[in-house]
């Protein structure tokens, strides 16, 4: 191999590392790896949500979660992707929703999930003190 075809392929590889470093897993709907620091240099909320037995909720109901501001019935409705996503705690790697700042900053909202239940919160995070919140809906 000469010399020109090597430190091509030495180029790309430190492309591709350069790139990998800087992202993050996932796709259009589906955060799979975020760490705590990216989480907030993004500006992200991540909210954890149980059913009214505990019970964590799983990503197959969280895709029909609604979200809405302030009323649960009539409030601007989020969509997912452009206001928010499903994905994984950097931590702990259980599945909840990001939340993009747009959408909880200064606001109250109401998370629904069609037959399980509903939770109305405002989410600050400071008095919270951090970006992870853990909300239980309610029938």
């Amino acid at each position: 191999m000469n010399m020109k075809r090597l430190a091509q392929l030495a180029w790309v590889i430190v492309a591709i590392v350069g790139a990998t470093i800087s992202s993050y897993a996932g796709s259009e709907r589906l955060i799979m790896a975020m760490s705590a620091a990216h989480m907030d240099q993004q500006n992200l909320v991540y909210v954890k949500f149980t059913g009214p037995d505990g019970a964590a909720l799983e990503s197959d109901i969280l895709k029909q979660m609604v979200i809405r501001e302030q009323d649960c019935n009539s409030g601007h409705l989020f969509n997912m992707v452009s206001d928010y996503k499903i994905g994984y705690a950097p931590k702990n790697m259980l599945v909840g929703i990001y939340l993009f700042p747009h959408v909880c900053s200064k606001k109250n909202l109401c998370f629904s999930v069609p037959n399980l239940g509903k939770v109305e919160q405002s989410i600050d995070t400071i008095s919270n003190k951090g970006r992870i919140f853990q909300l239980k809906l309610a029938p």
